[in-house]
């Protein structure tokens, strides 16, 4: 079975479990507390939403757009990742060497596409104008998904495997007639270690954070976000990218792009659209982006630890993981109980 499939079933299949074990608890009403009366707030004047100095532009079209981005949010050299804009991870699963990352919207309000259009209108970038053109084009998904051809579980399960020797990103995002809004952010082991990043460095800023990081250098210009909106609203098969490191340096890659519709395995009225991005490096790069000695060093510079024996032997160490009983369980690593989406 697919692991996507897998996985969004099983989180299904927990949150019916809870639901049945859950009951409600009545509280009695306190008889001898003195009504308070009531006050009513009328408003006067209607204050305009102001653009802060940080601007993650929420919409009803998942667009993961923004005019500036948080020094704080960057892991070493990389920036945080779109998908944690508008979003707050819930919930990080693992299945073998992929790690599965709920997401939930947080309750910001929404710009119109009449406001974002006027933002970058006045933003002074050369790339203003295209982004608003593919600002346009990415809201027509509201219009055009029920047009795709919808793929099965075994089609699903022929990407995966396609993937699975290369590192990777994936993207969940529900649609409907009324929005779209990401669900999930999945990546493989060979993902974080292409940026040159541990689980432990990963998990430890998360926490920090509570965002993730970007393999695109994606800040205050506008340039990576329309090259990046191009390949995808084309649904090109490959398009080459510069990709970001821990470390700061740049390396171009041929990003190999799968796009498809389909029905959930719970919920056949609830459309998805899931897009992979598969990273292929030629040799000598990617055996020195590859190479578990960068990692060892890029781990002791972030949490500012000094280069011993020690230090070294409890790297290879907990880069033996796969090797535990451990390594294949399937319980998540940490979540909170949310309704089903």
């Amino acid at each position: 079975m697919s692991k996507i499939v897998r996985q969004r079933v099983s989180m299904h299949d927990e949150s019916t479990t809870m639901s049945f074990q859950s009951k409600n608890v009545n509280k009695k009403k306190n008889t001898h507390r003195k009504r308070q009366p009531i006050k009513q707030l009328i408003c006067i004047v209607s204050v305009p939403k102001s653009v802060g100095e940080y601007v993650y532009i929420k919409a009803d079209v998942e667009l993961k757009l923004a005019l500036s981005y948080i020094p704080d949010h960057c892991l070493g050299s990389l920036k945080e990742t779109p998908c944690t804009y508008n979003h707050r991870v819930t919930r990080t699963d693992q299945l073998d060497d992929v790690y599965f990352y709920t997401l939930e919207l947080l309750d910001q309000d929404n710009y119109s596409i009449e406001q974002i259009v006027n933002l970058l209108s006045h933003k002074d970038d050369p790339c203003a104008q295209l982004a608003i053109q593919l600002v346009n084009q990415r809201f027509n998904i509201l219009n055009e998904y029920t047009q795709h051809y919808y793929i099965s579980n075994d089609e699903l399960l022929e990407v995966e495997q396609i993937a699975q020797d290369y590192p990777y990103q994936c993207i969940i995002q529900k649609v409907n007639k009324d929005n779209s809004s990401l669900s999930q952010r999945i990546v493989n082991e060979q993902f974080y270690t292409l940026m040159g990043v541990t689980r432990d460095m990963m998990f430890h800023h998360l926490h920090e954070t509570k965002t993730l990081p970007s393999i695109f250098d994606i800040g205050g210009s506008l340039k990576m976000w329309c090259d990046l909106t191009i390949g995808s609203i084309s649904s090109v098969q490959y398009f080459d990218q510069y990709i970001n490191t821990y470390e700061g340096a740049q390396y171009k890659c041929r990003i190999e792009q799968r796009q498809m519709f389909k029905r959930t395995q719970v919920n056949p009225n609830q459309i998805v659209f899931i897009e992979f991005w598969i990273f292929q490096l030629d040799e000598p790069l990617k055996s020195f982006l590859l190479n578990p000695q960068r990692l060892y060093l890029n781990q002791i510079d972030y949490f500012n630890k000094k280069n011993t024996e020690e230090e070294y032997q409890l790297f290879q160490k907990s880069m033996k993981y796969k090797k535990t009983l451990h390594y294949n369980n399937s319980q998540p690593c940490g979540y909170k109980l949310l309704p089903w989406i």
